[in-house]
């Protein structure tokens, strides 16, 4: 994570790009927002250090911040586009039935990775690997209303 207002202002310009006391405020509040948060969870965050950040200008900061590889998006099981400021290689558990995402530090990842540059020649440039699937608590629900069904037979 980058800690210091300084530190995001220097990635920003790294970047080539200017470094607005609003795009500082954005990328602070996608952390602030928690794991994975969505435009609108961002911007939540977003308008506690300035009320005139509008939903526009986050999805046009976040977008900014993927060109630069500030983070990443992906969509969830229900096509809500969420944000991940956590660029380093690592796996994300995405339910198809409640949305919610999960980090999973997988130390092989790398080995992974660089085994798929390695046979197919294919440069990667994002390093995180989605894998969709049904969370324990959707698992739980489904296991505990089928049971429901198979109770009212």
């Amino acid at each position: 994570m980058i800690s210091s207002r300084q530190e995001i202002a220097d990635k920003i310009r790294e970047a080539g790009r200017r470094a607005t006391p609003q795009r500082i405020i954005i990328y602070e509040a996608l952390w602030k927002a928690g794991s994975h948060p969505s435009a609108i969870d961002v911007h939540r965050y977003a308008i506690k250090s300035d009320p005139s950040v509008s939903l526009a200008t986050v999805y046009n900061t976040l977008h900014l911040f993927e060109e630069i590889n500030l983070l990443t998006e992906f969509m969830d099981g229900n096509g809500v586009i969420h944000y991940d400021p956590r660029t380093h290689p690592h796996v994300n558990l995405i339910c198809d039935l409640c949305g919610k995402v999960e980090d999973l530090e997988y130390a092989q990842l790398d080995d992974i990775l660089s085994d798929i540059e390695h046979l197919t020649g294919f440069k990667i440039t994002v390093q995180t690997l989605d894998i969709r699937g049904i969370c324990t608590d959707c698992q739980a629900l489904t296991s505990e209303q089928s049971v429901a069904d198979s109770a009212s037979d």
